[in-house]
């Protein structure tokens, strides 16, 4: 029999749907699938993924990566030496239904005061979740994984009441959340396999985690007002230093440089050419 390791972390709860799917891919295939949480993995396969980026899922198999992100069947079974019948492609993920809302018309909704913007906290971390769940840009986990992605983000939650009671800010328009900014200590984005910063003391930071915009919504304006909010609220954390990870050259993307610049954060670290640490006081 066959083996193949899988590692991800819980900080994205679409994990749970690629498992899933691996499972199903595999099932009477003979191989065997150790999954392996990335707070949990040897060090031999955390330095084959390289620490130049988030970790999100990486499947070995004798020591080699055969995929990654998003995951591809015909990729592990070739990998594999699996012979794939032919058959209709299947996707991974389902389409939103929400429509594309245009920037005046998002702009008119945010002046008339109908997006609402709210804290993550432990009366609020399920709904908030439901966004990558049923709003994500690049499509949704089909709901038969929706539970199983809800319980590998638990434990991280879990972990981070046990040090803030909010955990970043998120925004909902027709009652739908269209927007998140995940805050964490830096001690467990760097745990479950995200980057941080490395200088000064781990329990004095917290970390810009997932920075999303639901399917549809003009990016640059939600990634920017997220951020206004969050600031706002920064008296609710206990801790009062902050961090991000800025990438160049992709406004719209995820973690962008330019809004931290425009709040005031500055670089302290180089990761790569077009990746930085971001860092700011908060008052």
């Amino acid at each position: 029999m066959k083996k193949i390791t899988v590692l991800y972390s819980p900080l994205c709860e679409a994990n749970g749907a690629f498992l899933g799917k691996l499972e199903e891919w595999l099932k009477d295939q003979e191989v065997e699938i150790e999954a392996i949480p990335y707070h949990k993995a040897s060090i031999e396969y955390k330095k084959a993924i390289g620490n130049n980026g988030n970790c999100f899922i990486h499947v070995f198999c004798d020591g080699k990566q055969i995929d990654t992100v998003p995951l591809h069947k015909d990729r592990i079974y070739s990998a594999l030496g699996i012979t794939q019948m032919e058959e209709k492609v299947m996707q991974y993920c389902e389409t939103s239904v929400y429509p594309i809302i245009s920037t005046e018309s998002f702009k008119k909704a945010m002046k008339d005061g109908k997006i609402t913007f709210l804290p993550i906290t432990k009366d609020s971390y399920q709904e908030e979740m439901t966004m990558c769940l049923c709003n994500y840009p690049m499509g949704n986990p089909p709901r038969k994984y929706h539970n199983r992605c809800r319980s590998i983000k638990e434990e991280v939650y879990q972990k981070v009441w046990e040090r803030e009671t909010i955990a970043g800010m998120f925004a909902k328009w027709n009652d739908k959340v269209i927007g998140l900014l995940e805050v964490f200590p830096r001690e467990i984005i760097k745990q479950y396999g995200y980057l941080t910063g490395t200088t000064h003391k781990e329990e004095e930071y917290l970390t810009v985690g997932c920075y999303e915009i639901g399917y549809g919504i003009p990016r640059v304006i939600m990634i920017d007002a997220l951020m206004d909010h969050l600031l706002q609220n920064a008296n609710l954390f206990c801790r009062k230093k902050i961090e991000g990870i800025g990438i160049y050259e992709w406004p719209d993307g995820f973690n962008p440089y330019w809004v931290y610049e425009k709040y005031g954060f500055h670089k302290v670290e180089q990761i790569t050419d077009h990746t930085i640490v971001m860092e700011k006081i908060l008052s």
